[in-house]
């Protein structure tokens, strides 16, 4: 998968919304990545145990917390996955979460890279 970089992160609206504090956004990213990993083992679970409501469940909260944090290209997989919970396809359900992992590795990149 080929990404946009710039659709990863974006920093500057993160930065805005939290009023220009830099302090609190690194913050608020450390907490981002220090449990985005935990919710995708938890979604790719559901997703193994074909549960499709704690799919849509958990697929909403990386969605919201993705969208908190700036992690626009992660918040709109995150949404795909959840409107596919609705339905019966499990192969195009693990097919979006699988390429989800790889949207998280590089947005959790983009994070590091933007404070070390």
């Amino acid at each position: 998968m080929n990404l946009d970089t710039a659709s990863l992160w974006q920093h500057e609206q993160a930065l805005q919304r939290l009023a220009g504090n830099h302090t609190l956004l690194k913050r608020v990213v450390e907490m981002f990545i220090d449990q985005i990993d935990e919710k995708y083992l938890a979604l790719t679970t559901a997703l193994s145990n074909k549960e499709r409501e704690e799919v849509r469940f958990i697929s909403h909260a990386i969605k919201g917390v993705s969208g908190d944090v700036g992690a626009e290209l992660l918040r709109h997989k995150a949404s795909s996955i959840e409107i596919l919970s609705a339905s019966d396809n499990w192969e195009e359900i693990e097919v979006q979460v699988n390429a989800l992992a790889e949207v998280i590795d590089a947005t959790k990149s983009e994070m590091v890279a933007a404070h070390a």
